[in-house]
């Protein structure tokens, strides 16, 4: 999980693994079965350093009327890039998703997309000439967010809930 898991949660993460530790094995199947192990050589590593969910609540909304949904703005890194996606609620349990993919100084222009897993499946947005993307019909719920960059392995983020 993220380092800046909150306080909270690592209490409670702590507590669980006390009282009711999952068995190793089954832990490391899930993992697998997601295709998500850390350890996997064919997967860099995309970390999440930014999350506007963490942030206090504001004391003026920032969107642009009464009632309008407000981004969740998540901020990855990976070296020579950096991922910006915002989550947008839609219609009740769906989310746009876009964003784009920038080059940090000495790297090329980035090629290739962004898939977002969920348990349903997984939605692809294409990278265009400038390195936005976008996806509809997000689902709400546990999200995997991974970079393919053509000619590279992918880079996979931890899950998160949207």
């Amino acid at each position: 999980m993220s380092p800046r898991m909150p306080a909270e949660l690592r209490v409670l993460r702590d507590l669980f693994q006390l009282c009711d530790p999952p068995p190793g094995q089954v832990r490391t199947a899930a993992y697998a079965a997601a295709g998500l192990a850390r350890g996997r050589a064919d997967a860099a590593a995309l970390e999440l350093v930014g999350d506007s969910a963490d942030a206090p609540a504001p004391v003026r909304s920032s969107a642009s009327g009464p009632g309008d949904p407000e981004p969740r703005v998540l901020t990855f890194l990976m070296p020579g890039r950096i991922v910006e996606l915002d989550l947008v609620p839609m219609v009740q349990g769906l989310f746009r998703a876009s964003g784009m993919v920038i080059s940090r100084a000495g790297q090329g222009r980035p090629e290739g997309d962004v898939l977002l897993r969920h348990p349903g499946g997984e939605c692809v947005a294409e990278l265009d000439e400038f390195g936005a993307f976008r996806a509809t019909d997000v689902p709400a719920g546990p999200l995997g967010v991974v970079f393919r960059q053509v000619g590279s392995t992918p880079a996979v983020a931890d899950w998160l809930v949207c």
